[in-house]
């Protein structure tokens, strides 16, 4: 009977191990540093996601900054380059012998 008992327990203690959501858990992470050291860290999945979010969209409002300051406020509004653009193409053969080709975009 003991052994019946432990057997229940053991299967239902191992269901609430295996039904327990670790996606979105902060992971611990073991790796090397740039000084050679061994170093230990706590990683966040979400907060990763969060800070990359938020480059992109402070590289994006300096981008903007920076053509409103040029003078393209076109471009600054926008989120793009203005109407004097033009686009160059360049064609290229590699080492290879493969055709390479470059797209260059230049405003005035």
């Amino acid at each position: 009977m003991k052994k019946v008992f432990l057997l229940a327990a053991v299967a239902l203690g191992s269901s609430l191990f295996v039904t327990a959501p670790t996606v979105a858990q902060p992971q611990i992470q073991l790796g090397i540093g740039a000084d050679g050291r061994p170093q230990l860290g706590v990683r966040d999945p979400e907060r990763e996601r969060f800070e990359r979010r938020e480059r992109r969209r402070e590289r994006e409002e300096a981008e903007r900054a920076r053509a409103y300051e040029e003078g393209r406020r076109d471009a600054a509004r926008a989120g793009r380059y203005g109407d004097n653009c033009r686009n160059i193409t360049i064609e290229e053969e590699d080492r290879r012998g493969r055709l390479v080709t470059r797209r260059i975009r230049r405003c005035d």
